[in-house]
C-alpha cells in the first residue's frame, strides 16, 4: 500500500466551468499532471508488477461549498493520470473508492494505492459467487 497527499486540482479544470479559450484549460491540465508526477516520484511512489490496483481518493476541499464527487473525480482526471504513469499500470484498471474529507486550507487529494485489487469483469465475479453458493448448497 502506498500513500500520496497531492494539491488541489485548479478551477480550470472543473469540468462544468467555463475558463476562457481551451488552451488556458490544456495548459492548466499539462501543469498539475506535471506537478503531481512529481510530488509522486518524491513520495516514493514506484512501479508495481500488478495487472490492476484500487484508489482510495479522499478530496479535502479547500472550504465548506458544496461540491459534486464525480465533478471532483473529474477535475482530478490529471492527478489520476500521473499516479498511473508513477506506478505503471494503465488507469483503465483502476478501481475506485472515493471520499469527502474536511476542508483544508488550500485543499488537497490524500491518494492510497491498495495492490489488491480484483480486476476481473463483474460479471465473472458474480457468476464465480453464485457457483460457490450453488456448490455449498448442494453439498450434504
Amino acid at each position: 500500500m502506498m500513500t500520496v497527499s497531492l494539491p488541489w486540482p485548479p478551477a480550470a479544470l472543473k469540468p462544468n466551468g467555463q475558463h476562457g479559450h481551451w488552451s488556458s484549460k490544456s495548459t492548466a491540465a499539462k501543469r498539475y499532471k506535471a506537478d503531481c508526477r512529481i510530488l509522486c516520484i518524491a513520495n516514493g511512489i514506484e512501479p508495481v508488477s500488478l495487472d490492476a490496483a484500487h484508489l482510495t481518493i479522499r478530496f479535502c476541499p479547500p472550504d465548506n461549498r458544496r461540491r459534486d464527487l464525480d465533478n471532483m473525480l473529474a477535475s482530478f482526471k490529471q492527478g489520476i493520470d500521473a499516479i498511473s504513469e508513477s506506478i505503471g499500470i494503465d488507469d483503465y484498471r483502476f478501481g475506485f473508492t472515493i471520499v469527502r474529507g474536511a476542508p483544508v486550507k488550500g485543499g488537497c487529494v490524500h491518494v492510497t494505492i491498495n495492490e489488491e485489487y480484483d480486476a476481473r469483469p463483474i460479471g465473472e465475479i458474480v457468476n464465480g459467487v453464485l457457483a460457490n453458493i450453488e456448490r455449498k448448497a448442494l453439498q450434504p
